[in-house]
Formats: structure tokens, C-alpha cells, sequence
């Protein structure tokens, strides 16, 4: 049968395939020349091969074609898949979110400046980074866990080594900045949308009910109808309509409590809702467990049997006081596929404690420089905290660009975004596009000891910031009376002091002095520093051990400008001179082998000015080198004290007595 079927074909082909074959020999004098004398003898071979070609090239295009159908260039959008889960109770990581028995209530917040959004990124624990991959939020899964046994190393109890396997997928480059909470709430309208994309979608708007987010909280409620109304206005499949999209308000501060007695699509009463917030006045603001209640009310939320896509918008301007429960969230909000975004203050860089005016809603009172729990943008500070000398800005409060580390692991691992909405008000900030390249990495506290146990250079750092995060004393006097004064030795015994505690701190944390044998420190790992693959842990070392190197040089300077002076007084050369003083000098007076230490500090801190423009590190290293480091005395007129009175002998008149004023009431907690 099959032979029949063969020869058939052949018979039914043969005469198209001559036909074909003398339309190319009449065309194609190569051809023709090639067949020879005889092209009728040569005929049915070419026939047969431009037939066998011809079928080859069609079976050809048709796998092509199947295996690429044409598509249209590629559209990079984000998709969320449907957060219906057959058994909710069986949820783990949810369960986890329930630690107590709470009915939801309020605190309070402000606002902060703006993120970029986060994109997926594949962590490796060695410190690099492959080249980010777009994902949905679908494909956000809980960080691994860490179960290493641990070794105390500077400080930190760091799993040890047998555990740096584990990859860390993560979402957000750092910092979506924005010029106000409005404008983040419109950025936020376009998450809705694509969520929306995806199928029925409930947003819960999560508010901070302290104090200090009053005033953002009113402006809010009185914005919200005209941000959902852009949603209708860029929604043309009209995919919110009939109750596609739903709205549920929660506040948390100490309590949690839900604003609304169910979602809703009804716009006044979000906006009354909102409007409602009770402010709570406790100071404490839990927004990990809030956001766990969040995922196990609203995750899994249906409504006449129509399932929703739930996202959480959380607006706060504080770090929050339940940080414990951070991985907790987020393994409860990642299992119900639930992104959180925050709309935030910038974090303070290498600082926790920040400061904040506030204006009492209630009372009308005025209150400035209230303390703040804001920072840092990193699991812990990597920075060292060391006065500068001489006049000049202390830079004890810098805007990191970046949101605070456990509010931005938060929105980067569930897929969601962290928007600065607000900057610090008199802080120094700096470009986002300059800070790309430097973002913290936002794993797990275990994951991140874990890469400290890798990197001894990154121990050297953590351990350096550890030493030196102490009050220490700032700069010394450096105005000193006439030598034949009596108060000339107190004098220099009293700061010669303030320079040794200084120094024996720098040396400390420089490893000079008391590290364990074997112990990674700033001195011990200079080797290693060409091979750190992190831009972010190249500027903190070269800036740590430059400044470091720096003050001990200046602490040197000081001690032999003050021992000298001792063994051979200065005599003053004119005649209005009263006094001695210390100012910088490019001269370096120590012997040779400390000269060697001044140069290389000075090299270090123009490295980090040059390799790292428009970044924190380069603006402290600008301010280190600002001054030589050198010291040399100098004679100066300095005025005597003015006595009061009549500008004679006769002494001030007494001041009258005034009636004691009340004590004013403790600032609030905010």
C-alpha cells in the first residue's frame, strides 16, 4: 500500500516538477550550462531536487512558525494572578500573622520623600547581583529560611558560613521618589489599574493614626474621590464597574480597627472614613502585625461569590515599633499574594533616630525636634559616628535616598513599591539617580549576618560603626591662656584627655587595638578590598578607614604640638597677643612612618570623592578633607570677658525676681 501511495505522488508530481525544472533552465544560462549537451538526460535529477528543496524549505517555515507565532513587540507590564486560595485556614504563614486577639485600631503617621519602584532582582549571598529580571508580583515567594547554628563576630551573632547557599529574591531598587503624598497616591492609581487587570481587586488602605500624619490624613480624605475617579477615567475596559473594585480603610497605632464595616465601592465613605481616623496617642505603631491581620481578614475576600485580588497601600512616616514580626508579614501577605506599598519618609543614613516639628491637632501646640524612630536604610548601621573638628556642618542628619529597611524589605518582597513622599526637612538630599548603585540589601536579618560571615571586609565595617556608636567627645579646645598662666596646664591636661579618649576609639575600631587574634578589622583586611563586588561596601570602607586614619593622624598632631609646647614654650612676638592657639596645617609634624598613615587617608577620602559623586560618602569625605590634617600653633588676641554693670568695677544689679512659671506639659509621643 505504501508503494502505491509512493508511486502515485511521483506520477502526480512529475510533470510540474519538468515544467518547473525548464522554466529554470530557459532562465538561468548557469544552469543551463551546467546540464551540459544533453539537459534532457539531466532534466528529471533537477526536477526531483528542486522538488525535495521546495518541501524542505515549507516544512521548514511551518516549525518556525509554530515554535515563533508572530506576537508583536513585547509589552513589559505587570501581571497579578488570582489570590483565590481552595483553604484558606490551612495558610501557616498566615496563622502566623494572628499572634493575639485584636480588633483593628489607629495610630498615626507623616509622610516621606519618594522611591523607585522595585524590580525584581536575584541576590546571591556572595555580594553580587545577575541581571534583573522582570516578575509579577505571582512571582514573590517567602525569603528561605536560615537555620545556622551562630558565632559571635564584632558584636553580631552571624550564622556561620555552612549556611551562604540560600538566593534571595527580592523586588524594588530602592526608592521611587515623589513629590508629595498626592503624588504617590496617583502613582498607586496606576498599581490598581494593573491589578485590576487581573481580576476583581480590593485595595485596603492602611493609615498611621498618630499625630504626626494628621494633617496628610485630612488632605488625603479630601483627594480620594478625584483619585478614583482618574481610575475610571484610564479604566476603558471598565473593569472597577459593578463592584470590580472595592475599598476597605484600616488605622493601626497601638490597636488595629478596621474604618469601614465592609469593603465598599461607595466614595464618601472611604472618604469619611478616612476622615474619622481616631488619633491615637500612645507613640506606638505596629504596622508588621497589622499588616498580617490585613492578609488573613482581606487575602482570601469574597463577595457573593466573587473572589478579590487584595493589595494593601500602608501610609506612615515612622519605622514602627513591631519590627520582630517584619518577616512575619511578609511570609503572610506573600502567601495570599497580597503587595504592600508604603508611601514613606526617606530613612536617615546610618542613623536610627531622627527628629521631627509637630503641631498638636488638638491642643494647637507646637512642638519641635521630637524624636522619631526613622532610619536606618540598612538591616543595621554600617556607618561609623565620629565629630568633625573645626568649623563647619556636622552632617549628623543626611536623607539615605532610600526608605527604611524593614518598610522597604516589606513593599520589595511582596511586590509592592516604596514612595518617598516626603524628604527630611532640613536634612541634606541627594539625587536618587546618583544612589542607584547603592542600595542596602534588603534580605533577611539572618541572610544579611550571613553575608557579613562571607565578607570579611563587610565584618570590619559592621564592627568599626559598632565601636565608635558612642557619644564621644567632639573637638577639643584648641584656644590655650599664656604658658606662665596658671590655668595654662589645666588647660592642656583637660583636653589632652578629651584627644586620648578619641584616640583610643579610633584605634579600636581601626583593629590597631584590642581585636581578638584572627579578628577581621578595618586594618587587617586592606587586601580585600579590591575584590568586594558591592559599590555600597567599597564607599563604607574607603570612607571609614579614611576618616579614621585622618582623626588618628590629627589625634597625634595635637598630642605632640601639646607636648612640645611644654618642653619648649612659645613666646609670644606681639605685643596685643594673649593667647595660644591650634590651627590646621598642611605640615604633617610627626615622624616619617605616621606621614605615610596621613597620605594614605588623604587618598582614600579623594577615592571616594572621585568613584562616588553626588553620594553621602563622597559629601563626609569632602567635609573630613576640608581642614589639613596637620596642626601648628599660632598667637592670638582674644578679648577678655565682659563684666556687667556700669562697664567699671561695680557689679550688675540683681534681676528682679519673676513668679515661676508653670511647667509646660511633656512633649507628646508621636
Amino acid at each position: 500500500m505504501a508503494n502505491h501511495w509512493k508511486r502515485a505522488w511521483v506520477e502526480r508530481t512529475a510533470e510540474p516538477a519538468r515544467r518547473l525544472a525548464s522554466w529554470v533552465v530557459e532562465r538561468c544560462p548557469a544552469v543551463r550550462s551546467w546540464l551540459g549537451d544533453r539537459p534532457e538526460v539531466q532534466m528529471p535529477a533537477l526536477a526531483g531536487s528542486l522538488l525535495t528543496h521546495l518541501a524542505l524549505l515549507l516544512v521548514l517555515a511551518m516549525i518556525g512558525r509554530a515554535a515563533s507565532p508572530d506576537r508583536g513587540a513585547p509589552e513589559f507590564r505587570t501581571e497579578v494572578v488570582s489570590t483565590q486560595l481552595s483553604d484558606f485556614a490551612t495558610l501557616e504563614q498566615t496563622e502566623q500573622a494572628e499572634l493575639e486577639q485584636t480588633t483593628i485600631t489607629p495610630v498615626g503617621g507623616s509622610f516621606a520623600p519618594v522611591t523607585t519602584a522595585i524590580l525584581a532582582e536575584r541576590y546571591a549571598l556572595d555580594g553580587s547581583a545577575a541581571v534583573p529580571q522582570p516578575a509579577g508580583p505571582a512571582e514573590v515567594k517567602a525569603a528561605p529560611e536560615l537555620r545556622a547554628s551562630t558565632v559571635q563576630v564584632g558584636g553580631f551573632s552571624l550564622p556561620k558560613p555552612t549556611r551562604l547557599d540560600a538566593a534571595v529574591s527580592i523586588r524594588g531598587n530602592g526608592a521611587e521618589h515623589v513629590e508629595n503624598v498626592e503624588g504617590a497616591v496617583d502613582r498607586v492609581a496606576v498599581e490598581i489599574l494593573r491589578k485590576l487587570e487581573a481580576g476583581p481587586t480590593l485595595v485596603v488602605w492602611m493609615f498611621d493614626a498618630s499625630g504626626s500624619l494628621y494633617a496628610e490624613r485630612q488632605r488625603l480624605a479630601e483627594y480620594i474621590e478625584q483619585v478614583y475617579e482618574h481610575i475610571d477615567q484610564l479604566d476603558q475596559s471598565q473593569l472597577a464597574q459593578n463592584e470590580g473594585l472595592l475599598t476597605a480603610v484600616v488605622a493601626f497605632g497601638h490597636d488595629r480597627q478596621p474604618m469601614l464595616d465592609a469593603p465598599t465601592a461607595d466614595r464618601e465613605a472611604i472618604a469619611r472614613a478616612i476622615r474619622n481616623i481616631p488619633l491615637d496617642r500612645t507613640g506606638i505603631e505596629t504596622p508588621f502585625r497589622t499588616v498580617g491581620e490585613i492578609a488573613r481578614k482581606y487575602g482570601r475576600y469574597s463577595k457573593k461569590g466573587r473572589g478579590y485580588k487584595a493589595m494593601t497601600v500602608m501610609i506612615t512616616d515612622e519605622v514602627g515599633d513591631d519590627e520582630e514580626l517584619l518577616e512575619a508579614a511578609i511570609g503572610a501577605a506573600v502567601a495570599v499574594k497580597m503587595p504592600v506599598y508604603v508611601l514613606g519618609s526617606s530613612a536617615l543614613f546610618g542613623r536610627e533616630e531622627g527628629y521631627v516639628d509637630f503641631t498638636d491637632p488638638e491642643t494647637g501646640v507646637s512642638y519641635s525636634a521630637l524624636p522619631v524612630r526613622q532610619g536606618p536604610e540598612s538591616a543595621a548601621i554600617e556607618g561609623i559616628r565620629l565629630p568633625f573638628w573645626y568649623d563647619g556642618p556636622q552632617y549628623e542628619l543626611l536623607d539615605a535616598g532610600f526608605g527604611p529597611y524593614a518598610l522597604s524589605r516589606l513593599a520589595g518582597a511582596t511586590g509592592g513599591i516604596y514612595f518617598i513622599t516626603r524628604l527630611g526637612g532640613h536634612r541634606v538630599h541627594f539625587e536618587p539617580t546618583a544612589l542607584r548603585e547603592y542600595r542596602p540589601d534588603w534580605v533577611s536579618r539572618e541572610q544579611y549576618l550571613a553575608m557579613l560571615q562571607k565578607y570579611p571586609l563587610r565584618r570590619a565595617v559592621m564592627r568599626a560603626g559598632t565601636i565608635t556608636q558612642q557619644n564621644l567627645p567632639g573637638m577639643p579646645e584648641l584656644t590655650f591662656p599664656p604658658v606662665e598662666s596658671p590655668d595654662f596646664k589645666e588647660a592642656m591636661t583637660r583636653n589632652q584627655e578629651v584627644v586620648a579618649r578619641i584616640q583610643y576609639t579610633v584605634d579600636e575600631a581601626l583593629g590597631l587595638s584590642g581585636a581578638a587574634p584572627g579578628e577581621a578589622t578595618v586594618a587587617s583586611v586592606v587586601e580585600l578590598r579590591d575584590r568586594e563586588p558591592s559599590r555600597r561596601w567599597q564607599a563604607q570602607y574607603d570612607l571609614i578607614r579614611g576618616r579614621l586614619l585622618a582623626m588618628r593622624i590629627r589625634c597625634l598632631e595635637f598630642n605632640l604640638a601639646c607636648a612640645r609646647m611644654k618642653k619648649e614654650p612659645l613666646a609670644f612676638t606681639k605685643p596685643n597677643s594673649n593667647a595660644w592657639r591650634l590651627v590646621p596645617d598642611r605640615e604633617i609634624h610627626l615622624p616619617e612612618r605616621y606621614q605615610a598613615e596621613a597620605q594614605e587617608a588623604v587618598r582614600l577620602l579623594e577615592r571616594v570623592i572621585t568613584d562616588h559623586p553626588g553620594t553621602p560618602w563622597a559629601l563626609l569625605a569632602q567635609r573630613e578633607l576640608k581642614d589639613p590634617l596637620g596642626l601648628k600653633w599660632v598667637e592670638v588676641f582674644v578679648p577678655p570677658p565682659r563684666r556687667g554693670g556700669d562697664g567699671g568695677d561695680n557689679p550688675p544689679p540683681r534681676p528682679r525676681r519673676e513668679p515661676p512659671r508653670p511647667k509646660p506639659p511633656p512633649p507628646p509621643r508621636i
